[in-house]
C-alpha cells in the first residue's frame, strides 16, 4: 500500500508537468493541487493512487525579489 507521502510525491512529479498547475501538497489523506485558474481545475483528476484530490485556485505564482 502506498502512503500519502509517496502518492503526493508522485503526484507532484506528474501534475507539475501540466500547464496551469503551480504546486502540490497534502493534508491528512488528501492531495492538494494548486492551479492558476478555474479552467485549470479540469486538467486535474479527482483521485490519484486511491487518494482524493482537491484543487485550489491560487492564481499565477511568481518569485518574490
Amino acid at each position: 500500500m502506498v502512503t500519502i507521502e509517496e502518492a503526493a510525491s508522485l503526484a507532484r512529479r506528474e501534475f507539475l508537468r501540466i500547464e496551469g498547475v503551480v504546486g502540490v501538497s497534502y493534508v491528512d489523506n488528501t492531495i492538494v493541487v494548486y492551479v492558476e485558474t478555474e479552467a485549470d481545475r479540469a486538467k486535474v483528476p479527482t483521485t490519484f493512487m486511491g487518494f482524493p484530490v482537491i484543487t485550489k485556485v491560487v492564481g499565477r505564482v511568481r518569485l518574490l525579489r
